[in-house]
């Protein structure tokens, strides 16, 4: 007959409880790591994604915001939108013509749906639920996956039981992952008059355009005003005048004309130094053609062609001092 030996049969106990608790910390680490491994990924759709959306609010910008920026984007993929930013001007300019065109041929009823609200609201909702969507579709949410029947069994309560304690880690992984703010918008007053005069043609934007046609001016004059802010968030200038001294102007502004500040070039030369003579040289050439000006005016005018340019080329184009300087750097070479 045999003897129960309570010690043997507890300890055995013991040990499988020590093992189950053993095999839900392992489950709950490794949950963890697998949240790690998906916030990355999250991480970088989402900043592509956000590129796009960007991309996106600035054409709807250009075209003056209003009821045809809500047609564009209740009519066309974020991905279509954001690509217009990429294309040639006379591209892009085609491309929202024809889109205007449709607009225009809608009835009033029609029409009359898209002027209720803010097209960036709209936008701004509907990112929000493409970030929450791919921050579920990566398994990137807070859940430890475990079936009914399994929540059921002893293995199962313990594995709930030490979840818990991992709850609060996985949701601080999750929460360090969000959309971020999409750049703000800024419609541009006039920007939907002004695509229907781009039809025949990129327009100057120092001569072109009638004293009659006040849309046109109003929309030049609000592009000159966000030139300005342009200038003054970046820091490269000192507020109120044309002085631009500091690294940070010089730097941006190599990058425009080609000269990159930090390099050390063939003839020895610093690309800062590169930077300063080019500006020298230019303010020498342009008064020996009568023109008086400096330093600090020769790097607005380019800070001014290339952001005219590159972000309003579809209706307007701005030739200034930046033409003058590439010649120089391309003679220089």
């Amino acid at each position: 007959m045999g003897f129960f030996k309570p010690t043997a049969f507890l300890t055995g106990v013991a040990t499988e409880g020590v093992n189950m608790f053993n095999k839900a910390e392992a489950i709950g680490e490794e949950g963890l790591e697998n949240l790690k491994a998906a916030r990355e990924e999250v991480n970088e759709e989402i900043k592509s994604m956000k590129d796009s959306y960007d991309k996106a609010i600035q054409i709807g910008d250009n075209v003056g915001g209003g009821a045809f920026a809500k047609y564009l984007f209740n009519t066309q993929d974020i991905s279509y939108l954001a690509g217009l930013a990429n294309e040639t001007q006379e591209t892009r300019t085609d491309e929202l013509s024809a889109l205007k065109n449709n607009f225009e041929s809608l009835s009033e009823e029609e029409k009359a749906k898209f002027s209720d609200g803010d097209f960036s609201e709209s936008v701004k909702a509907d990112y929000d639920r493409e970030v929450e969507s791919i921050k579920v579709n990566n398994g990137l949410v807070n859940t430890n996956n475990l079936g009914v029947a399994t929540a059921n069994t002893l293995g199962g309560k313990v594995q709930q039981m030490v979840d818990r304690q991992y709850e609060p880690r996985r949701q601080a992984i999750i929460d360090t992952v969000g959309g971020g703010q999409l750049r703000e918008s800024t419609p541009i007053q006039g920007g939907f008059e002004a695509l229907s005069s781009a039809t025949t043609g990129v327009i100057d934007f120092k001569t072109g355009g009638s004293p009659e046609n006040l849309e046109l001016g109003r929309f030049k004059k609000s592009i000159l005003d966000q030139f300005e802010g342009y200038l003054d968030s970046n820091r490269f200038r000192v507020q109120g005048t044309n002085i631009f001294t500091n690294d940070q102007a010089l730097r941006a502004f190599g990058n425009i004309v080609g000269i990159d500040y930090s390099r050390k070039y063939d003839d020895g030369e610093m690309g800062r130094d590169k930077i300063e003579n080019l500006l020298t040289e230019g303010v020498q050439l342009l008064e020996g053609q009568g023109i008086q000006t400096t330093e600090g005016a020769i790097m607005e005018d380019v800070f001014k062609q290339n952001y005219i340019n590159s972000n309003y080329g579809d209706v307007f184009n701005y030739s200034g001092l930046l033409d003058v300087l590439d010649n120089m750097v391309d003679e220089s070479e």
